[in-house]
């Protein structure tokens, strides 16, 4: 009967290291493929109940090193995955912003050509729908325009002239 015990219990403690073998292998294989490793997933995958791993606080604190690994090395690579991005980003940010600046200049030449053509199809228009002395009406009206801004200019400079003038004036009344 003791040769029975004893054998029950070599069978035991064999299947016991061949569990702790499996689960450590398992363990293993999820560290490796960059997974942290979960008691619940860890036993599933390795055959054995999480009661086992609860019952070997040894092979509980080699899960849990091994899980604080991943999430280190999985730190690392987010944080240099976060470094290229950023960098990314700015140059992006440049390109776009150097983008923009051309599309604006070409925008704002568009609408200068636009405004040339429709003012040419304007005035192209208007001389043909336009009564015969439309067009010479045109030119005489321009012509009154340009007069009459140079004939501002001329008044503005008499004026400022006279302020000038008349600030030298009081000056010396009240100099004096």
């Amino acid at each position: 009967m003791v040769e029975q015990a004893e054998h029950l219990v070599r069978l035991r403690r064999a299947d016991s290291e061949a569990k702790v073998t499996r689960l450590l292998a398992t363990l293993e294989a999820m560290v490796a493929a960059g997974e942290a490793p979960v008691v619940s997933v860890l036993a599933r995958r390795a055959g054995v109940s999480r009661r086992f791993v609860y019952d070997h606080p040894e092979l509980r604190a080699e899960v849990a090193r091994r899980s604080s690994q991943v999430a280190d090395r999985q730190a690392g690579t987010m944080a240099a995955s976060a470094r290229t991005t950023t960098a990314s980003l700015r140059a992006d940010l440049e390109n776009a912003k150097a983008s923009n600046h051309r599309l604006e200049a070409e925008l704002a030449a568009l609408r200068r050509r636009l405004g040339e053509l429709m003012g040419g199809e304007l005035l192209a228009e208007i001389g043909q729908s336009a009564a015969p002395g439309a067009v010479d009406r045109v030119a005489e009206l321009e012509q009154a325009v340009f007069d009459t801004e140079e004939k501002l200019v001329r008044r503005t400079e008499e004026l400022e002239s006279a302020r000038q003038i008349n600030r030298e004036l009081m000056g010396r009344l009240n100099r004096g």
